[in-house]
């Protein structure tokens, strides 16, 4: 389980990214190019820099942009697979070769990577197969979030991770991906103030299936 003991004794000792290695991970190859360099970034920070915040709200449903404080929690980043308003189709999710080297990249600084979806837990074993299949997740030890059983929602799920990670970034297609107020406002533009957190933890990128090699 990542945030164990051995992790935790890991935690002073974390590898550093060269610098030309860090690059070819962000490269305009990918959409998750933004995702992938500001995660990188922040996750270099040390664990008691007090610039170093969660990308999930302190208050959920707020209209304010403050973040949760990250404390010591280890570092982490979700990637939602869901197309807006669908639960993802695990066979049309493509490989992305640099997104696939920039998570490699964060692993390598000891940051753990989430997936996330509607998808039932059922479905845990076949969406694994796919994420190793595709190089998303070779070694096959990144974490599913999933519906757990009825009424489950990715909110919870979202607001469990803050719990035990400091997470970093949340990269989706849709603004509910970050926090479900966005799914009951009926002005959008209630929210504008929430706008600082685009690029700055909340990441608005094409669900894998529609990410493509230029």
């Amino acid at each position: 389980m990542i945030g164990g003991p051995e992790r935790q004794a890991r935690a002073g000792a974390r590898t550093v990214v060269p610098a030309d290695r860090a690059a070819a991970a962000t490269a305009p190859a990918t959409p998750y190019r933004g995702f992938l360099s500001y995660a990188l970034a922040e996750s270099a920070r040390h664990p008691t820099d007090e610039r170093r915040r969660s990308a999930v709200l302190a208050d959920p449903g707020s209209l304010q942009p403050a973040t949760t404080d990250c404390a010591i929690l280890p570092p982490a980043v979700l990637i939602d697979l869901d197309p807006a308003g669908e639960a993802a189709q695990v066979d049309a999710i493509a490989p992305d070769p640099a997104l696939a080297d920039g998570l490699a990249d964060l692993r390598a600084q000891d940051t753990a990577v989430f997936w996330i979806s509607r998808l039932s837990a059922a479905e845990a074993g076949t969406l694994r197969r796919h994420l190793v299949e595709t190089g998303l997740d070779p070694a096959g030890r990144d974490i599913l979030l999933l519906m757990r059983r009825a009424g489950d929602r990715k909110q919870l799920r979202r607001e469990e991770l803050a719990r035990s990670h400091c997470l970093l970034a949340i990269a989706g297609d849709k603004r509910a991906d970050f926090d479900e107020l966005y799914s009951y406002l009926r002005d959008p533009a209630a929210a504008s103030a929430l706008e600082v957190l685009i690029d700055r933890g909340w990441f608005l990128v094409p669900t894998p299936p529609e990410t493509k090699e230029d």
